[in-house]
């Protein structure tokens, strides 16, 4: 008896020890976003032996690196929606294992439509990927912390798209291009059954189930946020939503964002070898270094953001003024990377570019938590919606331009031009307005 007592007091005293287990949930969803980029980018790597191999032109290939971000967008707020009803356990679970058999599909196309069929029903997939996650951190991340939390996802998805063009690049070359997408799926499926068994929705269900989290640390994080435990809410129309001008000021910033971060996904491979004179193998370790400094640019722009927020308690200052600034370089930066006669020179203004560029984006996605709370899911599919707006026109804009002028300048000028209005937008947005009470949904 006396045994058995001091086992029970030794299990309650480690309860009681603080815990990080919110951590451990956010290297997990960062690894989802590492994923989403492994197996969105993976086709720009393949695009000359596929465009080869189709017969396609630039604007063909366009339209096929295009199609993904239609039904992309389309997926944004029906998924998201339906992680903030049914959780992000159940959603990330489907979704991760829907797109993973789409990437392997990939590599079974045929012709231009099968490619292009399979490449929608992907975009589908992955749709849903951004809004679940950020709904599953708003139940586990503390607002002074969700600026870092976002810069760090959207970090990983940086790293994996960095890191695709030398895995890609080496499987292709002893492989073949199908191979590669054969491959890149296992790892989705492998992450899919993770999450589904070990993943818990709220930190309450955590508990429960694997007891192993303090009670210290939930009292943390539901201490800033009032939507960490579910409760009755009144529900989000999205006719409502549309009535919120401080969502439509930050969705209308994020297209500029995604229109110029999508040219680095898709066409920077093909920029370096046509325009710069890069083989496959040079590509691959070139095309990565500007993607990891997007990598540093995500991380350090929600680190900054959240410390502007501790410091002053200003949260307009703190989340207005990190993504206004590294678009504004990014702009800056890639004009010259356009312009420079060397390869060399090119490819470091564009790392340049996109590390100014990747500051903003944990921002926006944290702008959704702050603004969003409970609604957190709905808001970040909208804004991602609106973002892939951006994200469909660029290949195609990008690759029209190239033909018509037949310069690799004038792309790139458009893309600047575009970033400075999504700047200046960021002026309007106000983080601290959360939308249950700009929308009275009390």
């Amino acid at each position: 008896m006396l045994e058995a007592t001091k086992i029970k007091s030794s299990a309650i005293e480690k309860v009681k020890k603080p815990t990080h287990v919110r951590f451990l949930v956010l290297f997990v969803v960062c690894l989802i976003y590492l994923i989403t980029y492994l197996d969105r980018v993976n086709i720009s790597i393949a695009a000359p032996f596929m465009m080869a191999e189709f017969g396609l032109s630039k604007m063909e290939w366009g339209l096929v690196l295009s199609v993904f971000s239609w039904t992309y967008a389309m997926a944004q707020v029906p998924v998201g929606m339906l992680c903030d009803k049914y959780g992000a356990r159940k959603t990330l679970s489907i979704i991760v294992t829907w797109w993973s058999v789409f990437t392997v599909a990939t590599s079974w196309a045929w012709n231009t439509i099968s490619l292009v069929v399979v490449r929608l029903l992907f975009g589908l997939g992955e749709g849903g990927a951004f809004p679940s996650a950020t709904r599953a951190l708003a139940h586990w991340i503390p607002a002074t912390e969700r600026g870092f939390a976002q810069g760090l996802t959207h970090g990983f998805s940086r790293f994996g798209g960095a890191v695709t063009p030398m895995i890609a690049a080496f499987i292709i070359s002893m492989l073949g291009w199908r191979a590669c997408f054969e491959i890149f799926s296992v790892i989705g499926l492998i992450w899919a059954a993770v999450w589904w068994f070990w993943f818990r929705d709220t930190p309450k269900e955590y508990q429960k189930k694997w007891g192993q989290i303090s009670n210290s640390e939930i009292n943390l994080i539901r201490g800033t946020d009032a939507a960490v435990e579910p409760k009755a809410k009144p529900k989000l129309a999205f006719k409502q939503l549309l009535k919120s001008k401080n969502a439509w000021f930050l969705c209308l910033s994020y297209p500029t964002y995604c229109y110029t971060v999508w040219i680095f996904m898709t066409w920077l491979p093909s920029y370096l070898v046509e325009a710069r004179g890069f083989n496959l193998l040079q590509m691959g370790f070139f095309a990565s270094l500007p993607l990891l400094a997007g990598t540093i640019g995500d991380t350090l722009g929600g680190l900054i953001s959240d410390k502007i927020w501790k410091k002053t308690g200003n949260g307009k200052l703190a989340r207005r003024i990190v993504p206004m600034t590294g678009m504004l370089i990014a702009a800056a930066f890639m004009i010259p990377g356009a312009l420079t006669e060397s390869a060399y020179m090119a490819v470091f203004f564009m790392a340049c570019s996109l590390f100014g560029l990747e500051m903003a984006v944990g921002v926006y996605w944290a702008t959704c938590l702050d603004i969003g709370n409970d609604y957190a899911g709905t808001i970040s599919g909208f804004m991602n919606t609106i973002g892939n707006i951006g994200s469909a026109l660029s290949p195609l804009v990008f690759g029209a331009v190239l033909q018509i002028t037949g310069s690799w300048i004038y792309p790139f000028i458009v893309a600047s031009s575009i970033l400075v209005i999504g700047a200046m937008l960021w002026l309007k947005v106000n983080p601290e307005m959360k939308i249950a009470d700009e929308l009275h949904l009390h």
